[in-house]
């Protein structure tokens, strides 16, 4: 098989032929010029056909194409013009390339997929290409891609991620729980932050809304009682046990610095063996832990609590979570060293319908956290990001699964 008719059956050439195939041995280019086959032409702009075009005077053009062998490849073909009726007189479209794209779409395609996976750097190295030019392919794809998604939400998640250091490093992050894909991320971590998203969903959509997972941040809570009533909130369940563990390290820190002598070095050290969950431990790190809650009956009595709240989430039934969390806030007793305990109780009460809206709506914001830590590496990636827009350009493109065409 010769070179030409390999080639127009690697490349999309739907009216167009291979003429001439010739290697640059200085520049260490391949270029490829092709011809038209047919009569017929599409206009640039609208996509509209022709059974003739209008002249011939659209000139010549150049398209960057995949390496062929490892030989840098160049598409050169001559344009001609068409007489749109609905666009005027425009430059005709080609079948290997976007309307004013400089490359064609096979290498746009390659170039934005391992920009997944890899620094833009990276990518620009890979196909000896410009920093720019390869942040112009992934910008033009996935905002083209983000204008085609229009899917209705029925269940999200929403949380916070700080991407650098500062206060001012904030950025909002929605999550669709059915679909498992980041929709939605927005500078700033308060309820105009929130009220944006709401805003550009819409009332109606945003009314189909049914659950809501987040943190127990008043700004979010206002921001979906506001713009979406008919959503049900459901608080996080791993944000709750971290404030209970945060209860029983301060329980851990006041019976250190009450007692002192030998119990104070039974105590020191112990921290993690008490906020591990017993059935996490390793068997031969449970005998310390033993031993501490022997010696003192306040951390015993906190760590037994600790690990009896877990049964929590497996009730499927408001009354009886409301039921269990009652019976749990009376084995705290009086005893003012559980303190912290007793405070993280009051705010359950404060916070009880979205805390047992876990039983109707078993929702967590896991993958939502695993995805943070994605968004972090990307950020390390790049070494940070100046421009927060290009930060959530990259969130949508690796996180969002868009359809990139």
């Amino acid at each position: 098989m010769q070179v030409s008719s390999l080639l127009e059956v690697v490349l999309p050439l739907q009216g167009w032929e291979v003429a001439k195939v010739q290697f640059d041995g200085e520049g260490g280019t391949l270029e490829v010029r092709l011809r038209p086959r047919l009569q017929g032409v599409r206009c640039s702009r609208c996509g509209a056909a022709r059974r003739h075009c209008h002249d011939q005077r659209g000139g010549e053009r150049r398209w960057r194409e995949r390496d062929v062998f490892g030989v840098r490849t160049v598409l050169v073909a001559k344009l001609r013009r068409v007489d749109c009726r609905e666009c005027g007189i425009r430059t005709e479209a080609v079948p290997w390339a976007r309307p004013g794209s400089r490359s064609s779409r096979g290498l746009e395609r390659a170039v934005v997929e391992l920009a997944r996976n890899a620094s833009l750097s990276a990518v620009a190295r890979h196909f000896r290409l410009g920093w720019k030019v390869v942040f112009g392919m992934v910008k033009r794809l996935v905002s083209e891609a983000l204008a085609r998604k229009k899917r209705v939400l029925r269940r999200i998640g929403v949380d916070e991620i700080c991407y650098g250091r500062g206060q001012q490093k904030y950025l909002t992050i929605v999550y669709d729980h059915d679909r498992g894909e980041v929709v939605w991320v927005g500078e700033g971590r308060d309820k105009q932050t929130l009220d944006r998203f709401f805003a550009e969903l819409g009332p109606r959509r945003s009314a189909r809304i049914q659950a809501v997972t987040l943190d127990m941040a008043q700004g979010y809570i206002a921001s979906v009682k506001q713009n979406a009533p008919a959503a049900v909130l459901v608080f996080d369940r791993f944000h709750i046990e971290r404030h209970l563990t945060e209860a029983v390290n301060e329980v851990r820190k006041a019976e250190f610095w009450r007692h002192g002598g030998q119990m104070r070095e039974i105590v020191r050290g112990k921290k993690w063996l008490l906020l591990t969950r017993r059935t996490r431990l390793h068997w031969r790190r449970r005998g310390p832990l033993d031993d501490l809650l022997r010696l003192n009956r306040t951390l015993a009595k906190a760590y037994l609590l600790k690990e009896d709240f877990a049964r929590l989430w497996g009730y499927r039934s408001c009354n009886g979570a409301a039921g269990f969390i009652s019976e749990w806030a009376r084995k705290l007793g009086r005893s003012r060293r559980l303190d912290p305990l007793r405070r993280f109780v009051g705010m359950l009460w404060s916070h009880l319908s979205g805390v047992l809206n876990y039983a109707t709506w078993p929702l967590t914001n896991a993958a939502l956290e695993g995805n943070n830590s994605r968004i972090r590496g990307l950020s390390h990636r790049a070494r940070g990001y100046r421009n927060k827009a290009n930060l959530i350009l990259a969130i949508f493109h690796c996180c969002g699964r868009l359809a990139l065409e």
